[in-house]
């Protein structure tokens, strides 16, 4: 083999040397996009999820202010009830007399 030919081999070498090494980083790279992909769907359904319980305790929840006493005291009395054995049913326009 003579110089030249060596030349050629070395910087063979060294170019299949830089190939392995940027494939080895891709895959890398990769692997930890699996891992970033992974992540990114947990926080975004943790988001729409949190996003969906705000909604729906603002239009189904009023806020603690806005309930009548009256409602209150009512629940409470209904609970006490429960607790004690003393059960009552309503249809749902007895409920609505009786409660709201």
């Amino acid at each position: 083999m003579g110089y030249a030919e060596s030349m050629v081999f070395n910087v063979k070498s060294i170019q299949i040397f830089k190939i392995n090494k940027i494939v080895f980083s891709l895959m890398g790279a990769i692997a930890n996009l699996d891992q970033l992909k992974f992540e990114v769907k947990r926080e975004l359904r943790q988001e729409i999820l949190t996003e969906v319980l705000d909604i729906v305790r603002d239009e189904f929840y009023p806020a603690e202010e806005k309930i009548r006493p009256d409602f209150i005291k009512a629940v409470e009395e209904a609970e006490r009830r429960v607790a004690e054995g003393n059960v009552s049913t309503y249809s749902v326009d007895e409920f609505k007399k009786k409660f709201l």
